[in-house]
C-alpha cells in the first residue's frame, strides 16, 4: 500500500517525516502526541502541506531568463514571459519577484513554494496549477484563471506597509483550494469562488466578490461570495 502514496509527497519530506507519514497512512503509527506536533490541518490521506523554507531571493544569483524550462532552482525575478506557454512546468521553489507572467499559460504547472511577490499574473491561465505555500504578496492576478488550482497555505496579503494585497478582480477561483490562505487586503471583486475550499482563510480588510469589505461583514466574506 505504501506504493500508493504519491512519490512527490514523500520526497518533499525529510527522512523522519517521510517514514512517519508512510506508517501513519498504513495505520500503524497513530500516536496523538506525534500527530499534534505534525501539521495535519485540513489534510486528507496522501495530502501534506508543503513546508517551504526558501522563499527569499535577494541572496540568490539571477538566472538567465531563457533557462526557465531547464534550470532548477532558479532566480527569474524581473523576467518577462507575457503570453508564453509554460504549461506543466516544474517551477517549484523558484524566485519570480516582479516577474511578468501576464496572459501566460501556467496551467498544471508546479509553482509550490515559489516567490511571486509583486508578480504580474493578470489574465494568466493557472488552471489546475499547484501554488501550495507560494508567496504572492502584492501580486496582480486580475482576470487570472485559477480554476481547480491548489492554493493551500498561500499568502496574498500586502507585502509592504501601506501596499494593497493581491488583485484578484474577476479571477476564476472555482474549485480552488484556499485552505489557510491569507487574503489580507486582497481584492476579490467579481471573483468566482464557487466550490472553493475556504477552510481557515484569513479575511482582513479583504474586498469580497460582491464588492463589500470583510471588515464590515464580521471579518469574513463567506456570506458575500455572490457577485
Amino acid at each position: 500500500m505504501a506504493a500508493d502514496i504519491p512519490e512527490k509527497v514523500l520526497q518533499s519530506l525529510d527522512e523522519t517525516r517521510r517514514s512517519f507519514v508512510s506508517k501513519l497512512i498504513l495505520g500503524s503509527a497513530f500516536v496523538a502526541p506525534s500527530v499534534a506536533s505534525f501539521s495535519m490541518s485540513g489534510l486528507a490521506v496522501g495530502q501534506v502541506i508543503v513546508q517551504c523554507t526558501n522563499l527569499f531571493c535577494s541572496n540568490q544569483t539571477h538566472t538567465d531568463c531563457s533557462l526557465i524550462r531547464t534550470v532548477r532552482p532558479g532566480n527569474f525575478s524581473g523576467c518577462n514571459y507575457p503570453g508564453q506557454n509554460l504549461h506543466g512546468l516544474n517551477l517549484s521553489g523558484d524566485c519570480f519577484e516582479g516577474t511578468n507572467f501576464s496572459g501566460a499559460n501556467l496551467s498544471h504547472s508546479d509553482l509550490s513554494c515559489t516567490n511571486l511577490i509583486d508578480a504580474h499574473l493578470a489574465g494568466a491561465n493557472l488552471n489546475g496549477a499547484n501554488l501550495e505555500g507560494a508567496s504572492l504578496f502584492g501580486a496582480n492576478l486580475a482576470g487570472a484563471n485559477l480554476n481547480n488550482a491548489n492554493l493551500m497555505g498561500i499568502s496574498l496579503r500586502g507585502f509592504k506597509v501601506g501596499s494593497g494585497g493581491a488583485n484578484l478582480t474577476g479571477a476564476n477561483l472555482q474549485g480552488a483550494n484556499l485552505t489557510n490562505a491569507n487574503l489580507t487586503g486582497a481584492n476579490l471583486t467579481g471573483a468566482n469562488l464557487q466550490g472553493a475550499t475556504l477552510t481557515n482563510v484569513i479575511w482582513d480588510d479583504t474586498t469580497c466578490p460582491d464588492g463589500t469589505n470583510s471588515s464590515d461583514n464580521g471579518g469574513t466574506c463567506v456570506l458575500n461570495l455572490k457577485v
